[in-house]
């Protein structure tokens, strides 16, 4: 077999993997919270840039990742959580996604 069919047969199975509910409720969360949190900075002058760029370029993954889920995603997907909160005070996405990990594992109790 050629690269590309391997490559195309490895993505084919790795599509049909979907995190589970509880971590996609908390990744939408995540993306929820970085979509207004970007819209309400835009509507002012002094808006960072910056920010808004790396606010994206930590959750820009998450939408993909959770559709290709496998064996250390998660432990991925909150790498790029904490790399944004790292550098950043607010949103604090790391915060925001345990926050909703958390109230789904009460309300499973």
């Amino acid at each position: 077999m050629s690269e590309t069919t391997l490559f195309e047969i490895n993505f084919n199975l790795n599509m049909n993997l979907i995190a589970p509910e509880p971590i996609l409720r908390a990744a939408m969360r995540v993306l929820h919270v970085a979509a207004y949190t970007t819209r309400n900075w835009t509507c002012h002058d002094d808006a960072s840039i910056k920010q808004i760029n790396d606010l994206w370029e930590a959750i820009h993954e998450i939408p993909d990742l959770v559709c290709r889920w496998r064996e250390g995603a998660e432990k991925e997907l909150l790498m790029y959580l904490d790399e944004y909160d790292e550098q950043w005070t607010t949103p604090k996405l790391r915060a925001i996604y345990e926050q909703v990990r958390e109230q789904e594992k009460a309300s499973n109790s």
